[in-house]
């Protein structure tokens, strides 16, 4: 399933950036029912459903914070920068939003996704 590739990345990423001296990553789940996001068109949806991925590894370099979403844009050294590509691709088709906010000591993606349609015949 792509969610699961979503949050896979995101762990992998945390648990690199402890290094190998180890570090505490957690995961925090909310839900808003009033945080709304506007898409490119004008149009906007409900993203109650919000996961967080919290490291307090070195934080991201901010020669590439404002780009580490783009294809082949990576902190390390031997890094593909796909992984995070990959994340927004995903979260994007869910009609979600993935954001990173970092400095030394902590760094959290936050990933909002609108609530699953129901299938029919479920109550």
């Amino acid at each position: 399933d792509a969610m699961v590739q979503v949050f896979q990345n995101l762990l992998k990423n945390a648990a690199e950036a402890a290094g190998p001296a180890g570090g505490t990553i957690r995961l925090r789940t909310h839900f808003d029912a009033s945080l709304r996001l506007r898409r490119a068109d004008g149009s906007s949806g409900p993203v109650p459903v919000h996961v967080e991925v919290i490291d307090d590894g070195p934080g991201l370099p901010s020669a590439i914070a404002d780009q580490i979403f783009e294809p082949f844009v990576s902190g390390r050294e031997n890094g593909t920068g796909l992984g995070l590509a990959l994340v927004s691709k995903i979260v994007t088709e869910h009609e979600g939003w993935v954001a990173v906010e970092s400095m030394p000591g902590r760094t959290v993606f936050r990933v909002s996704l609108p609530l699953a349609p129901k299938a029919e015949g479920v109550t």
